[in-house]
């Protein structure tokens, strides 16, 4: 097949021009490289759909223990804790902690597969903190 020059903005009309002028033997060679091509892509969404639910489920507890963390964080505030309620309190943070590393770990994977920083990607997932982030 001869060379077909590729214009500055390629559209798929033009790219399905190109690949019906194929031989047999080159259309099937095309179509392999496409198929790998199309899977290595829904490989990669699904990671990064896997990454960004470990975002989601590890951005805070789970929604009861997150509101009696937050009444703990408001009593520990008004310095009206309990001996007991502290330590739930201290429980509920180590939880949180966890969660949150977990977090950074998960957006720092993110930022690496789209070769961005992880302020760039809590910037663009609208995260909060992404000011903090580097």
């Amino acid at each position: 097949m001869s060379a077909t020059p590729v214009p500055p903005q390629l559209s798929a009309e033009h790219a399905i021009r190109v690949v019906k002028r194929l031989s047999a033997s080159e259309l099937r060679k095309f179509k392999r490289q496409f198929a790998r091509w199309q899977e290595q892509d829904r490989q990669q969404m699904d990671e990064e759909a896997v990454l960004l639910a470990g975002i989601e489920e590890n951005s805070r507890l789970p929604a009861m223990q997150q509101q009696r963390y937050e009444r703990l964080r408001q009593k520990c505030e008004r310095r009206t804790l309990t001996e007991r309620e502290l330590a739930e309190y201290r429980s509920l943070l180590q939880q949180l902690e966890a969660r949150d590393v977990k977090r950074l770990e998960a957006l720092a994977a993110l930022a690496r597969r789209r070769g961005t920083t992880l302020r760039g990607v809590m910037t663009d997932l609208r995260l909060q903190n992404a000011d903090d982030a580097d």
